[in-house]
Order: C-alpha cells, then sequence, then structure tokens
C-alpha cells in the first residue's frame, strides 16, 4: 500500500535524528512511546528520554526550564507534547537553547483534534489539553531556527474521522477511506488537518 506523504517524510526525519550523536526525546516517557517504538533499532546509545517526574523517563524535569545544558544536544524529539504544556513557545524556546548550531529538532502536534488530557493513571501523574497549532503558529513559534519544514497529517476529511466515535473502525479502512476522499475532493491541500510534523534545524 502506498504511503502517506507525512509517513514518509516521518521516516525519512526519524532517520535523520537517529544519526546524530546526542538525541533527546522529550516528553518521551519510559523511551520510544507514541508510536516510536518501531523505530528504536536505528538508535544506539545515542538516545535519552525527558519528561516530567513519574513517567519514567531518563531525564526528569520541566520542558520549560530544562536542566540541560545549552547547545548539549544536537538531534530532538517531541512528539505529542506542545499542545499539553502551558506555555508551548517558551518550549520551543528551551529546545533551540539545548540544540547545537546544525542540531534538528522533530515535531509533531495536533491542529483539528479531541481533547486527550491525562487525569493521571497507575501512581502517573495528569496533564492538561491547551492549545491547537496551526502552520501561521508554528512559524512563529520556530522563527529562530535557520530552516523549517512544516509537513501536514491530512486533510479535512482524515481531521474529521479523529472524532468518530468508534476508533478501531480506522485501522479497517475509515483511515485509507479519508485520504481517498481528500484526494478526490481537493481537500488535502485546504486548511484544516488532523495536525502537523515540524523538522527544524537551528
Amino acid at each position: 500500500m502506498t504511503m502517506n506523504p507525512w509517513d514518509i517524510f516521518l521516516d525519512e526525519k526519524i532517520l535523520e535524528i537517529s544519526k546524530k550523536k546526542s538525541v533527546l526525546d522529550i516528553g518521551g516517557g519510559s523511551g520510544f512511546q507514541k508510536g516510536l517504538s518501531k523505530y528504536k533499532h536505528l538508535f544506539s546509545n545515542n538516545y535519552k528520554s525527558f519528561d516530567i517526574p513519574g513517567m519514567g523517563a531518563d531525564i526528569e524535569g520541566d520542558i520549560h526550564e530544562m536542566s540541560t545544558a545549552s547547545e548539549s544536544v544536537d538531534g530532538i524529539i517531541c512528539n505529542a507534547v506542545l499542545e499539553h504544556v502551558v506555555d508551548p513557545i517558551r518550549a520551543t524556546n528551551e529546545m533551540h537553547r539545548i540544540l547545537q548550531k546544525g542540531g534538528a529538532a522533530l515535531i509533531q502536534v495536533p491542529s483539528i483534534y479531541p481533547y486527550h488530557g491525562n487525569k493521571g493513571y497507575g501512581g502517573k501523574p495528569g496533564y492538561g489539553d491547551y492549545w491547537r497549532f496551526f502552520d501561521d503558529s508554528l512559524s512563529y513559534m520556530f522563527r529562530n531556527f535557520s530552516k523549517v519544514e512544516i509537513v501536514k497529517m491530512g486533510g479535512y476529511f482524515h481531521a474529521l474521522i479523529a472524532f468518530f466515535p468508534i476508533q478501531s473502525l480506522r485501522k479497517f479502512g475509515l483511515d485509507r477511506l479519508a485520504i481517498f476522499l481528500d484526494k478526490v475532493l481537493r481537500r488535502e491541500k485546504g486548511s484544516t488537518t488532523t495536525g502537523y510534523i515540524v523538522f527544524a534545524t537551528k
């Protein structure tokens, strides 16, 4: 089956990040979560996870004010995190600060997507769900980086099925139907999308 453009982009950029000498997965919990487990084989001992206390990360802290030294890492992954922080612009500036010159950050954020805060479970801390993003806001947030690539994750119908009450049906063809409708009805180039993948180089 033909891969979606955003999946191809993600695969390419994960491979690029995996070749960095030091990679910090911000909001990564105990490591390689949120769909990243399939890429684990690409990384060696260059990978560490960063998260709030209680999430099982290698390094614990606050994304708004990380103890990580300036220009100390050359690769960052930040998957489905910025919507959960109080100040995503400050968090983005922190990522810029800790990246070495020429380093890169791979970020995924939602746009038109359901609420997905968490009140805490199994002794783990909870977190809110504060923000949604568009290419305008992302261009502003990453304005201090030397190069920024922004890729949409689907169009109108792909965003619409994110609100479908039976999400298990997505794996049985609902995703493919939405992508087909977006392409045929030319909605894939509109402003509505499920989310974005950002690849920012310092």
